[in-house]
């Protein structure tokens, strides 16, 4: 499983498994936010009582991976700044759902450089469709505030 550190507050992965949960409660996380529907093949039921039992909190915050909004991104983006300076781990079904997020929120909540983001996004998913016109409404509505 490919783990992506985006800063030192935010680590990112697909649907983590027991011991990945058991190193997050080690390493200090306090919050771990799913992205993944229950529909997912991979979605976890009992996540939110092993992360709980872990004594770290639990979100989930699904995001329709056919059809994106721009609402999700607002929600998520909204939810790690004020998370932060917490310990967050942020994750989905297959780390695709994240990855997109994580571009946007590279590039305009960090001020990376957008191909630089894009790069750390396609090494985990090349998104198209829904997601590339989810990509353009969000630029659209927020780059003029960002860049």
């Amino acid at each position: 499983m490919q783990i992506v550190p985006i800063h030192d507050g935010l680590t990112t992965s697909a649907m983590p498994d027991d011991a990945l949960f058991a190193r997050m409660a080690q390493e200090g996380y306090r919050v771990v936010v799913s992205l993944a529907e229950s529909i997912d093949t991979l979605y976890r039921p009992d996540e939110d009582a092993i992360v709980t039992g872990l004594g770290m909190r639990y979100m989930h915050l699904p995001v329709d991976f056919i059809d994106p909004q721009v609402t999700d991104y607002e929600l998520i983006r909204d939810v790690l700044n004020a998370l932060f300076p917490r310990k967050v781990w942020l994750h989905c079904a297959q780390n695709k759902r994240v990855s997109g997020m994580m571009y946007l929120y590279n590039v305009l909540e960090r001020g990376m450089e957008p191909r630089t983001a894009r790069v750390l996004m396609e090494n985990i998913w090349k998104p198209d469709g829904a997601w590339e016109a989810l990509f353009g409404a969000v630029m659209e509505k927020y780059a003029g505030q960002y860049l």
